[in-house]
């Protein structure tokens, strides 16, 4: 059950402009259900594990590569990641970009 309370609105002179009574219930929050994240591109995270910091070097020399540098190549991996920070990458999805980006790039070679 809640709690009731009673409002009183003055003016700035002190004489009452409204009074009534407000009806107050806690909310609790239902917690959300134990699922892996996915990436991106759909596959699914490796059990939490973030991103090795030889395959952030390894993403942003492939960026660099088409021309990608320095904090342009940070905004696109988190656009790309949809992530607010670059710890934030699962390794897995992380891995998966690197082959697309390798592929890609042999592509443009061939």
């Amino acid at each position: 059950m809640g709690t009731a309370y009673r409002v009183t609105l003055k003016y700035p002179d002190g004489t009452t402009m409204f009074v009534g009574t407000v009806h107050a219930e806690e909310i609790i929050q239902i917690p959300k259900p134990d699922k892996p994240a996915l990436s991106p591109n759909g596959a699914q995270s490796d059990s939490g594990e973030r991103m090795t910091d030889p395959q952030k070097r390894f993403l942003f020399r492939l960026l660099g590569a088409q021309g990608v540098e320095g904090k342009k190549a940070e905004e696109h991996l988190k656009m790309y990641f949809k992530v607010s920070r670059l710890t934030d990458i699962p390794k897995q999805a992380a891995s998966s970009y690197i082959d697309q980006l390798v592929k890609d790039q042999r592509d443009a070679s061939a």
